[in-house]
């Protein structure tokens, strides 16, 4: 590809080339995209007068392109170019530039960057040459991230040329991004979008990303809802789109638009999924939250955390699905890394159980806590003393509510507990 640019910049003309009429030159900073019009462009052209390389000069030059052409000898042909000394603001500027070239394909940027640079602020060189240099200078200052030379040679270039670009507006609109001169990336970003003969997504990206910076949300939406009409397979933007709508609190957008991408398999990372399972729960849509993170919690999208397991324990709690809540909670208990967690975990599950009408899961799930050294004694031994009694196991019934009145907040409830098992005990002749 290099040689092919090489070769068309080459031959454009060893031995003419036009000295420039003065061409407005933009600011580094503040690009003017009033293009001249063909006729104004047309006119510079006739304008300038042709040069021709001297003899000497032009020798050394043809045979420097015999060695990279023919021979594709790279290196010789730099230092058949390096010996040369011009003498003539022509000869330098077109040695410099063909040099520039060949340092460019021996990925020699920076000696590539300064030749270049040279030959396109001499502003001697032929229309096409000239306008070559402009556009290498820019893109070898892109490459060096030198960002306030690429604007500035950008905006000669358009000057120079009237030509609007796609993949120039784009380059100054990342110019500008990576400068975080963030509001002024719209303007050559819709310049690129208008230009590109194909549609380009990268112009989308970079609007979407200055407007992030700048907290401007809605703005970042409606770029990508115009977006996604263009490219609606373009997977990464389905997800932004949801998390902006979220940022918003546009919660019901942001669960259709997360819930399409979900069901396209669009979702590849972890907090892909849990922005999903969140939204189910906001909105009230436990079960699906629950059993979301369930799913990708087995399959492994998801890391396999006391804390991830909790979230989709407490969503089953609250869609009432008690025994699976449960189990969920004896999951956590297990990952925990805290002895206080696992203990709040365990009294948990006793409790999901106990809601489920698990009664000996639900003891021996209040034992644990116990054992793990769960602070809040008191409530355990009340749930304790409600486990046992609905087993029929009285007599562990009453040891726990006898705790139990050991604690200020529990003592007028554990008696009355107290005198219901005696009294049910009594009914059944059971001796307590």
């Amino acid at each position: 590809m290099m040689h092919k640019k090489l070769t068309m910049l080459f031959s454009a003309s060893v031995l003419c080339g036009v000295l420039a009429a003065g061409v407005p030159v933009a600011n580094a900073q503040d690009i003017n995209y009033n293009l001249p019009p063909a006729e104004e462009i047309q006119q510079r052209k006739d304008n300038r007068r042709n040069l021709t390389v001297s003899e000497r000069v032009g020798r050394r030059i043809m045979s420097a392109f015999e060695l990279y052409s023919e021979k594709e000898d790279i290196k010789g042909a730099i230092v058949e170019l390096e010996a040369i000394e011009p003498r003539e603001a022509f000869d330098q500027a077109y040695v410099d530039r063909f040099l520039g070239n060949l340092y460019a394909a021996d990925n020699r940027i920076e000696d590539a960057y300064k030749r270049v640079n040279r030959a396109a602020d001499a502003d001697v060189l032929g229309w096409s040459d000239q306008a070559s240099a402009l556009k290498l200078a820019a893109d070898l200052s892109l490459q060096l991230e030198d960002y306030r030379s690429a604007l500035n040679y950008y905006g000669k270039w358009l000057q120079f040329t009237g030509e609007g670009n796609g993949d120039v507006f784009l380059r100054i609109a990342n110019s500008y991004y990576e400068l975080r001169q963030f509001d002024k990336v719209i303007r050559p970003a819709d310049l690129a979008i208008q230009y590109y003969e194909k549609p380009n997504k990268n112009p989308y990206v970079l609007k979407v990303a200055s407007y992030y910076e700048r907290k401007m949300y809605n703005d970042a939406i409606k770029v990508l809802e115009s977006g996604l009409e263009i490219f609606p397979a373009e997977k990464s933007w389905w997800n932004q789109l949801g998390m902006i709508y979220m940022l918003e609190e546009q919660l019901d957008k942001a669960l259709q638009t997360l819930e399409i991408a979900y069901l396209a398999g669009y979702f590849e990372k972890e907090n892909q999924f849990k922005a999903l399972i969140q939204l189910y729960s906001n909105n009230g849509i436990s079960y699906d939250s629950a059993r979301l993170m369930v799913n990708h919690l087995n399959s492994g999208d998801i890391e396999k955390t006391a804390r991830n397991y909790q979230s989709a324990a407490s969503n089953f709690e609250m869609a009432r699905e008690y025994s699976r809540a449960a189990e969920m909670y004896g999951l956590a208990a297990k990952l925990a890394d805290e002895r206080e967690d696992r203990a709040e975990y365990y009294r948990k599950k006793g409790t999901a159980h106990l809601r489920a009408q698990e009664y000996t899961e639900a003891a021996q799930s209040y034992l644990e806590a116990i054992d793990q050294g769960f602070d809040e004694l008191g409530p355990v031994y009340m749930s304790l003393t409600e486990a046992y009694f609905y087993q029929n196991n009285f007599n562990e019934a009453l040891k726990y509510v006898q705790e139990a009145q050991k604690y200020d907040g529990q003592r007028r409830n554990a008696r009355s507990w107290e005198s219901y098992i005696r009294s049910k005990a009594s009914n059944r002749g059971i001796s307590l």
